[in-house]
């Protein structure tokens, strides 16, 4: 996951665009600080103020791309409810936290 990140991130930037790349880790984020066009910023995308904090700092967005994500190794019946309940904070109600507060920034009707 973290190579697509890594991609996409770089390939906006390399098309002229201002990227702001989040993680809950930094040491992740370290390599795009050499990209021109690219900031960091570390962001827990569970957390729904730390996301709204970021959004006050952000006056606009073109594009949001939500990659974050988590998958339990195993079947079902190994999957703990601390498990479960986590993946679907990371990868659904993470989603929902951030189409929700930033499509409001949006250019809506722009290509």
């Amino acid at each position: 996951m973290k190579e697509q990140f890594t991609f996409l991130t770089v390939a906006f930037a390399k098309e002229g665009a201002k990227v702001i790349a989040t993680d809950i880790n930094e040491s992740k984020l370290q390599e795009l600080k050499t990209y021109p066009g690219i900031q960091i910023r570390v962001l827990d995308v569970t957390k729904k103020e730390e996301i709204e904090n970021l959004a006050k700092e952000i006056e606009r967005i073109d594009v949001l791309c939500n990659i974050a994500g988590f998958v339990h190794h195993g079947t079902i019946l190994e999957c703990e409810e601390q498990d479960w309940n986590f993946t679907m904070n990371l990868n659904v109600r993470s989603m929902y936290l951030m189409i929700k507060t930033f499509l409001p920034k949006a250019r809506l009707g722009s290509s």
